[in-house]
């Protein structure tokens, strides 16, 4: 039980970090962004920035997915009915069909990576509500600048 702990923080410790990481690339993408659609009207630009967002999002979630999912091969994690990528995307986004179950000495594995998945979905969410709050700042100050 404890190596299954300690092997699935650490794999979520990288997860962790592709996700910090691709929440700099998403702040300074939209940064650039808000810069480049100051002239579009609101909904044009709040378009822009969360198609931005929500593309680097996913392209993390398939990346730490993918992270899963080598963990898995390279610990030899064989499964009946689904590949370890498979798995690992059905654990992380706490899907659970059921049909795939790893070796009853590694049943562990599983919810770790859905915690991990779940931990992240969430820290997505809050990048997604943050890059909107700031576009409805950004359009707030132009409404304030067109009143005056």
């Amino acid at each position: 039980m404890w190596q299954q702990l300690l092997a699935g923080g650490l794999v979520s410790f990288l997860n962790f970090g592709i996700h910090a990481l691709v929440t700099g690339i998403v702040i300074e993408a939209t940064r650039h962004t808000a810069k480049r659609t100051d002239h579009l009207h609101a909904f044009f630009r709040l378009t822009a920035l969360l198609t931005i967002t929500v593309i680097c999002l996913m392209i993390a979630h398939v990346c730490e997915i993918g992270v899963w999912a080598a963990y898995y091969d390279f610990t030899g994690l064989k499964f009946r009915s689904a590949t370890p990528f498979e798995f690992a995307f059905e654990n992380y986004t706490a899907l659970g069909y059921g049909d795939p179950v790893p070796p009853e000495s590694r049943r562990l594995l599983g919810p770790i990576t859905a915690l991990n998945g779940l931990l992240l979905i969430g820290w997505s969410v809050a990048i997604i509500f943050e890059v909107m709050r700031m576009a409805e700042v950004q359009v707030a100050r132009l409404d304030d600048k067109d009143e005056s």
